[in-house]
């Protein structure tokens, strides 16, 4: 049961008992093994979305392994080869596992001084997902392409979302990834803020441009970087 906002729950799938699953953070050059016992009353698999890894790695169902039955565990192992943020989701019966909340972020941080990535004081994610509950209900549909009635960021809905607390005059990055089925032009009030990563990792410093709205399209990644100089209670949103 997850509470979306004050007074509402909804009955959602997860990791480790939460929507989204923990972010995973690791290091460049990490040896990564996962174990991922299904509890779910169907298969399951989890796919590593923008990582660079062995094919047999991969979780798609039935392509690159076989799927994960009930009460089974299989194990990812994989190295982290470049940094970046990332996500996790199943690729199995993928329309009613993340529509019922299975996704999650990752981050790999660079191992040494990476010219593109530069230091910051707070580094947020947050994940874009959506949800159709009925009134009077707490299990989302699961059939649902396009009439979502729920929008969220990590499965929390206004006024449940947690504030970005910094202070005046921190170099501040938020990642925000989107496993929704719709693209959300994200708009920060107040601020200027340049796009320093996308699915591909570090985007070149030429290529930089300073923006208050970047649009993030379904199933991308984008990192944005500002100075919060200026002082306030500032709006963050999707301008859709």
């Amino acid at each position: 049961v997850r509470e979306l906002a004050p007074g509402m729950q909804a009955n959602l799938w997860g990791y480790n008992g939460q929507s989204p699953g923990p972010t995973i953070e690791v290091v460049e050059g990490d040896r990564v093994r996962i174990f991922v016992t299904n509890r779910l009353p169907e298969h399951t698999t989890v796919h590593w979305h923008g990582q660079r890894l062995p094919n047999g790695m991969d979780g798609v169902g039935g392509i690159t392994q076989p799927h994960i039955p009930p009460g089974k565990t299989f194990v990812y192992e994989f190295t982290a080869r470049r940094p970046g943020t990332f996500m996790y989701h199943p690729h199995a019966d993928e329309m009613v596992q993340m529509a019922m909340g299975m996704m999650g972020f990752w981050v790999t941080h660079p191992k040494a001084e990476h010219p593109l990535i530069e230091k910051v004081d707070r580094d947020f994610v947050f994940l874009l997902n959506a949800y159709d509950v009925e009134p009077g209900s707490a299990t989302p549909k699961i059939m649902t392409m396009l009439d979502f009635n729920l929008w969220s960021w990590n499965s929390r809905i206004f006024p449940g979302i947690d504030s970005l607390n910094v202070r005046q005059n921190d170099k501040v990055r938020i990642r925000i990834g989107n496993l929704t089925m719709t693209n959300h032009p994200m708009h920060l009030h107040g601020h200027e803020f340049l796009v320093t990563g996308t699915d591909g990792g570090p985007t070149p410093k030429t290529s930089r441009q300073y923006e208050v709205t970047t649009d993030v399209a379904v199933g991308q990644m984008r990192q944005i970087e500002f100075l919060a100089d200026e002082e306030g209670d500032w709006a963050f949103h999707c301008h859709k």
